[in-house]
């Protein structure tokens, strides 16, 4: 044992007269590769590969599938690697740490019941990740000193002022190395309330949503403030009731709003406030003439309680919204078997294999303005 200690001890240069009057430890040096879905500030996205020299913080799309390596090097005082090493990682919550983001039970209690179970099943899969998977390709260094770490994404962004992020430590005795692994949507943007520019909002958590789809929706409003007319009592503006958090990412109670291009809005009415498929106050032809508008724009998927023309699914939960993507099959991003569904009757899916941004980045239309956007005489 003295023995291979004498030799770890000559491996670090820790035997050199020189070595112990110049530098006492050995250093460290990192190269963070990551390849899979990279957005950029303005909400743009692409799929590649970045390389990362001494990466100190580093963002993570929710998408599963993506790859992430740390590579750490290890080397002495001439710069020689130091084979054999021992190195320890470890990986901890840094900032989203509250146990309704990182503990299973928790977070599974935020969704309804009748989901609970496969929460519970799909984080044990490690399908829905609270926090970033990692594996660990040696306990010490290689020949050429090197060890590396293979970080998954998580889900758990949140909604607060900073991304959900872990803290990732590589220590060899005293010296030690650290990396931040964020998990972000970038680039989403707030939901001004401006009723009197015919947009607002009602009852959201996460108001976010990618920049393309909130100036198109904005673009939406300000031609229903405009639209003479309207049936007495009917508002001047339409009501986004549901949205995405901050830094995107899982959004309970909801299965899907996790990427900035999906929406709930409120069905028309000649009342304000809630207004639901029932209603007496519901305006069957008004609500038609917003889903022709939402569907000029772009949106692939609606879903209602009133078979309208247009709408993709008709389910007797959203009678007081409409629930609207903009995103190519706008699934889940977890394991997808045919008898998996969610309360809103959508599959269960693992995006791994998927390497199109369309289902991650909404792809918004401009909106023809014209005196037929919204035909409001027809009979309910």
């Amino acid at each position: 044992m003295k023995a291979q200690i004498a030799l770890f001890s000559a491996a670090l240069g820790l035997c050199s007269p020189t070595f112990a009057h110049t530098l006492n430890t050995p250093t460290f040096a990192s190269q963070f590769y990551y390849d899979g879905l990279i957005m950029t500030l303005d909400g743009k996205g692409y799929f590649g590969q970045q390389w990362i020299e001494n990466a100190t913080d580093v963002t993570l799309f929710p998408k599963n599938g993506n790859t992430a390596l740390w590579t750490l090097t290890l080397t002495n005082a001439l710069g020689q690697p130091v084979v054999g090493a021992p190195v320890e990682i470890s990986a901890a919550p840094l900032t989203l740490t509250a146990p309704q983001w990182r503990e299973p039970n928790d977070m599974a209690a935020r969704f309804s019941r009748s989901v609970r179970t496969k929460i519970l099943t799909r984080i044990e899969q490690g399908l829905f990740r609270l926090k970033a998977p990692f594996e660990v390709s040696s306990p010490v260094t290689d020949a050429r000193g090197q060890i590396t770490v293979s970080i998954r994404n998580f889900h758990s962004c949140g909604n607060d002022s900073l991304p959900g992020s872990d803290r990732f430590i590589a220590r060899v005795g005293s010296l030690q190395q650290t990396l931040k692994v964020k998990c972000a949507v970038t680039g989403l943007v707030p939901i001004p309330d401006a009723p009197a520019q015919g947009l607002t909002t009602a009852g959201l958590v996460g108001r976010h949503l990618h920049p393309n789809l909130l100036a198109a929706l904005q673009n939406l409003g300000r031609a229903w403030h405009a639209q003479p007319d309207k049936p007495a009592g009917m508002p001047d503006h339409l009501t986004i009731t549901g949205a995405t958090m901050r830094w995107g990412g899982i959004n309970p109670p909801h299965f899907t709003h996790k990427f900035g291009g999906t929406i709930d809005i409120r069905p028309l009415g000649t009342q304000s406030g809630p207004i639901s498929v029932g209603d007496a106050a519901y305006d069957r032809q008004a609500t038609q003439s917003l889903v022709d508008a939402l569907i000029q724009l772009g949106a692939t998927q609606i879903i209602f309680a009133d078979n309208l023309t247009g709408v993709t699914q008709v389910k007797a939960n959203h009678k007081n919204h409409l629930h609207v993507s903009f995103l190519s099959e706008p699934l889940e991003p977890w394991d997808h078997h045919d008898s998996d569904l969610d309360d809103e009757g959508l599959h269960w899916h693992n995006y791994d294999g998927i390497y199109d941004t369309r289902y991650f980045i909404p792809t918004v239309n401009q909106l023809k303005l014209n005196a037929d956007l919204f035909n409001l005489k027809q009979q309910k």
